[in-house]
């Protein structure tokens, strides 16, 4: 997912309509957080390794699954094979044995690329659900221009005491005499 992030907010941009400001925001982070497609897999693995194992899961196990999944995928690296990592979270989240992860990573390159079009494509849908809100907001109220700018200037003199000690006067001119006669003249 991370790697289609230039590509995406390009499309969403130009063929959505999609204004900069919500398209760059709104992007990285569902590119980071909004990990449909891994959650959507590692559950449906999970239950895959439990079926293989004949382990029937109860209600609490299939809660642990979902509430798992949704946690680690938020946490999972947008990069290939990313989640069969967090895979093994929750099968030990569960108790199913995590040897059989190598049968997943079998197929895995394939529903990695199925998975990714489910990321993007949810990105890109919340990208243009807040551009339809936002302009629906602008239609609906007329701002105000601005026609005149008022300031208040208020000035007040420092009193002695808060004056910095480093700016006195007779501090400064001991310096000045000091540094007259190191000064060297620069030949070019």
């Amino acid at each position: 997912s991370s790697a289609t992030l230039p590509l995406m907010m390009k499309c969403v941009e130009e063929s959505n309509g999609v204004s900069k400001q919500i398209s760059r925001f709104i992007l990285p982070i569902g590119a980071t957080v909004n990990m449909d497609g891994a959650a959507l897999f590692q559950c449906v693995a999970a239950v895959f390794i439990a079926q293989l194992n004949n382990v029937s899961l109860n209600f609490v196990q299939v809660i642990t699954i979902l509430v798992t999944a949704t946690a680690s995928s938020v946490g999972a690296a947008g990069i290939p094979a990313g989640g069969i990592l967090t895979l093994a979270i929750i099968l030990e989240a569960v108790g199913l044995p995590t040897k059989e992860i190598s049968l997943v990573l079998a197929v895995d390159w394939l529903v990695d690329r199925t998975c990714t079009v489910l990321n993007v494509e949810g990105d890109a849908f919340g990208a243009g659900l807040l551009q339809s809100f936002s302009d629906r907001q602008k239609s609906g109220q007329q701002v105000e221009e601005l026609t005149e700018v008022k300031i208040e200037a208020v000035i007040q003199e420092k009193s002695e005491e808060e004056k910095s000690p480093l700016m006195k006067k007779d501090a400064r001119e001991p310096l000045r005499k000091e540094s007259s006669s190191l000064e060297k003249e620069s030949v070019m």
